[in-house]
């Protein structure tokens, strides 16, 4: 008789600590559930199947490069170029140019983007545009970038000139209008074409 109280106190406390086991189980996933917050709105979100893709062509010749761009994808392309090299003080003697070739005279400089809020912003970083589309396969004609060392000069330390290059898509670019397209660091038109449709 003793056994089957026990045996019924036994299964009476089971059951109590399943019970609260489910309560507190069930009390935790009401908690999940319902403590989270909703967000509206919406993302915008382009998608370009075939993006606009450029390569640097150059050829290092005896204190000069020779440089192009080629359209190495499937979409005209409307691409710059930066060259970096060293800064050396004037007593060194050394000297750097670009030089286009007779094909390459329209690569400028003479360009302008936009900032927050609209206003015209210099070409401050030297990029150097081509303001033509380049066709897929084509390439850009070629500019030089020439070392040069004055009479006297001692320098002969070997140095890096390194030529780096962007593009975007020429979806936006119409001939005799100033807008390029739009670059890493937004739009860019030519100052002076933006100059003449001002009417300034």
């Amino acid at each position: 008789m003793a056994k089957k109280h026990l045996a019924k106190r036994g299964l009476a406390a089971l059951a109590i600590a399943v019970a609260l086991t489910m309560g507190t189980a069930v009390g935790t996933a009401f908690a999940y559930y319902t403590d989270t917050t909703n967000a509206q709105g919406m993302i915008s979100f382009s998608y370009n199947p075939e993006p606009p893709s450029t390569e640097v062509e150059e050829y290092p010749v005896a204190g000069q490069k020779t440089v192009a761009i080629k359209n190495t994808g499937v979409v005209d392309a409307m691409v710059r170029v930066k060259v970096f090299y060293p800064e050396f003080p004037e007593d060194w003697g050394v000297t750097i140019s670009i030089e286009p070739s007779e094909e390459g005279m329209e690569w400028t400089q003479d360009v302008v983007g936009v900032d927050a809020e609209g206003n015209p912003t210099p070409n401050s970083e030297g990029w150097l545009y081509w303001p033509h589309p380049v066709a897929p396969d084509d390439k850009t004609p070629e500019f030089t970038v020439k070392a040069t060392l004055k009479d006297g000069s001692t320098f002969n330390q070997p140095f890096d000139i390194t030529v780096v290059q962007q593009c975007t898509s020429a979806k936006s670019f119409v001939e005799g209008k100033p807008l390029l397209g739009t670059f890493a660091d937004g739009e860019k038109s030519l100052r002076l074409m933006t100059i003449a449709e001002d009417g300034e």
